[in-house]
């Protein structure tokens, strides 16, 4: 596989999750170019079946080198949901709410009108 350095730095920023334009912004001198420009070179570049193989094989690397993944704490959270008391089960049920986004704050209203009292 033989990549030029803009091709991989293409890749690397793919693999470290930036999106395609993002990824292409980073590697290649695109700063007087048009969004759509980005765009369709960005999609140019990942119809190249080496810079795919490429982030791929990044990709892997970089989720073999985390320690802690969101899915290992899933599976931890709905291990200890399945075989904990009712207290354990009651917080794994909390964290796993609050990592996927069902505890979102609401917005509190608050009364701004002034009333006068006669």
């Amino acid at each position: 596989m033989s990549l030029t350095a803009k091709q991989e730095a293409f890749a690397q920023g793919l693999a470290n999750g930036l999106g395609q334009a993002d990824a292409y912004r980073a590697a290649y001198d695109a700063e007087n170019m048009k969004d759509a420009t980005i765009y369709n070179r960005a999609g140019d570049l990942m119809k190249n079946s080496e810079i795919t193989a490429r982030v791929a094989e990044l990709k892997k690397a970089v989720q073999n080198k985390l320690l802690w993944s969101r899915e290992m704490s899933v599976k931890a959270l709905m291990q200890a949901y399945k075989e904990g008391s009712g207290s354990v089960k009651v917080a794994a049920v909390k964290e796993l709410n609050l990592m996927h986004g069902y505890n979102a704050p609401t917005e509190a209203k608050v009364d701004t009108t002034i009333r006068i009292i006669e």
